[in-house]
């Protein structure tokens, strides 16, 4: 059985797009938010085993720190996807354990390359 997954983006077409790749990698959106807020309700309500987080999301808005929020309140890892992966991002989120990094603009193989590997990484860490 896939795994449940939240998709945090802005950006509504990238959204439907990781969702449709979601779907293909055999998996199940348990929610998208376009915000943290939206993210923080979402998970009150469902239970992602994982989220798949836009780092810079809309009205200046830090998708790592919603990021850390889910981890430090619900342990949901996160796949961080941005146009901007870098070593200082890749250091302010290493706490947080992350599942792995996409970068925009991504190959549809690469997200599910990823979602394939951080379910692996869930079911190893749940045994």
């Amino acid at each position: 059985m896939g795994l449940e997954v939240l998709i945090v983006e802005d950006q509504m077409l990238i959204a439907i797009h990781l969702q449709d790749l979601v779907e293909e990698a055999g998996h199940r959106v348990a929610a998208i938010a376009h915000d943290g807020v939206s993210a923080l309700a979402a998970v009150a309500n469902q239970r992602p085993a994982i989220a798949i987080m836009d780092i810079r999301l809309a009205h200046g808005a830090s998708g790592i720190d919603v990021a850390r929020q889910l981890y430090e309140q619900h342990r949901i890892r996160c796949l961080f996807v941005s146009a901007n992966i870098n070593e200082d991002v890749r250091q302010r989120v290493a706490d947080l354990r992350p599942l792995g990094f996409i970068g925009k603009p991504f190959l549809a193989a690469e997200v599910i390359a990823a979602v394939q590997g951080a379910a692996i990484a869930v079911d190893s860490n749940s045994c």
